[in-house]
């Protein structure tokens, strides 16, 4: 499991709903993908996929793949940490091709990962964290799920409105 990336959502949202938990929990506990948005959404009992993702955005969290590709990235570091071993080793073992795995490491990082070997799981910690709280700084993650339901558009009859704190505005 992928205790200091959850640490870090833990501390960042310490409120943070069941449903939305459980989510990032699976995700660390797997170390990476629990299946794409449309059949974890069925598993949860949600309607769609757009469902899923909304109640993601909603407790300021990125979206299922990027949680995922963060955690799998982790575990490959943490891997070549501990054992010594090359992303191609660890791509072959995880039945991956190894190019896509070293792309993977460039789209999440921005660097390469040599350069991500270097600088080890403390600097991969410390850019998830920047990368976590930097979308907390939007209004979605800062204000409780309550509000932000109430911020949703809301459909009248042949009407659009938008409902903000309490007050209707056509």
């Amino acid at each position: 499991m992928l205790t200091q990336l959850l640490s870090i959502v833990r501390s960042a949202r310490p409120a943070m709903p069941l449903m939305p938990r459980a989510i990032v929990e699976a995700i660390f506990l797997s170390e990476g993908s629990i299946g794409n948005a449309a059949k974890v959404a069925r598993q949860l009992g949600l309607p769609n996929r757009f469902k899923l993702a909304r109640i993601l955005k909603e407790e300021g969290l990125p979206p299922l793949h990027r949680l995922a590709e963060w955690a799998l990235v982790e575990s490959w570091v943490l891997t070549a940490e501990r054992r010594g071993v090359s992303l191609c080793h660890i791509a072959f073992r995880c039945r991956r091709h190894p190019s896509a795995c070293y792309r993977l490491v460039k789209e999440v990082t921005g660097l390469s990962w040599e350069q991500v070997r270097e600088r080890g799981s403390r600097w991969l910690h410390r850019q998830f964290s920047i990368q976590f709280r930097s979308r907390g700084q939007g209004l979605t993650s800062q204000l409780p799920s309550k509000v932000l339901r109430e911020r949703r558009v809301v459909r009248g009859k042949g009407a659009h409105r938008r409902v903000v704190q309490g007050s209707a505005q056509h």
